[in-house]
């Protein structure tokens, strides 16, 4: 009976160690699922308030940089509605002229504005452009001008690069044969066959007098050499002829075109018809181009 009881006693005491046993156990895991739940709940909250603060500061400096484009854009506003009315045409102060004379401050001021901010309008470029073709027009005409100071007839090309024949020589001193006009007269000029379209080069640095129509040469070009130097293009094709007065061209630049030949030169044939003068009297070009 004593054996009995014993059996039970331990029979009851091992049951309630099984009961603390589990509910250890579970308390435990309890205890460890609380602890992940507030430490997920932990993180959570600190990317939202990582995601706020980064949102925030987004927003902020968006806001600043659509205010400082739009203080920026006030600006060049303020600056394009003050001092131009037009850029890159006649009628303001602060314009370039279309005649290439004047570029002010102000312009220049505006066009490096717009540069800056990559917002070139249409006119602000073709208003740099004029700027720096002005610029180079102004430079040409200065080294043009020096070289057309100390000339003295020397260094000079020829005007055709091509094969020639001289048709009808310079003679001054005593009459030469026309052929077509069937008679003796001076000739103050040297005449040099040239096929039609055959380009037409300066001789010299200089600056175009006039472009005229001549009944004998046709179309022609006298050009101021410097020094008391003129020269004489003529037989050139109009629709070529784009140097206008005043235009200052350096040795090699192309003048034009040879045309057909006028009446005076039908049967010579097309050729271009080439003179120089030193103070008005005529010269052999020769003596300056040199023989070829």
């Amino acid at each position: 009976m004593e054996s009995k009881n014993t059996n039970m006693a331990d029979q009851f005491v091992s049951r309630r160690r099984e009961r603390a046993i589990i509910v250890g156990s579970t308390l435990l895991v309890l205890a460890a699922l609380t602890i992940a739940g507030l430490y997920v709940s932990n993180m959570a909250r600190s990317q939202d308030l990582i995601l706020q603060d980064m949102t925030g500061m987004e927003e902020n400096l968006t806001e600043e940089f659509s205010l400082a484009a739009e203080e920026e854009t006030d600006d060049i506003e303020d600056v394009d509605s003050s001092t131009v009315e037009n850029p890159g045409r006649t009628g303001s102060s602060g314009t370039v002229s279309s005649s290439g004379s004047k570029s002010s401050a102000s312009t220049q001021q505006i066009t490096s504005t717009l540069q800056t901010t990559d917002e070139i309008t249409a006119d602000g470029i073709a208003e740099g452009e004029l700027m720096e073709e002005t610029l180079t027009d102004e430079m040409l005409a200065e080294t043009v001008e020096e070289m057309m100071y100390s000339f003295t007839g020397s260094d000079m090309i020829w005007p055709i690069a091509e094969e020639y024949e001289v048709l009808i020589p310079y003679s001054m001193d005593s009459a030469v044969y026309f052929t077509t006009l069937d008679q003796y007269k001076y000739s103050p000029a040297m005449v040099l066959s040239a096929e039609v379209g055959t380009p037409v080069y300066a001789v010299s640095a200089g600056k175009v007098i006039s472009r005229y129509w001549n009944e004998e040469t046709g179309w022609t070009y006298e050009m101021d050499l410097g020094g008391g130097f003129t020269a004489y293009y003529g037989q050139l094709d109009i629709s070529s002829m784009e140097k206008a007065e005043d235009t200052y061209v350096v040795a090699g630049d192309l003048l034009g075109y040879v045309a057909e030949p006028t009446k005076y030169y039908s049967l010579e044939g097309s050729n271009l018809y080439f003179a120089m003068e030193k103070d008005g009297t005529p010269v052999y070009p020769l003596d300056y181009l040199g023989q070829e």
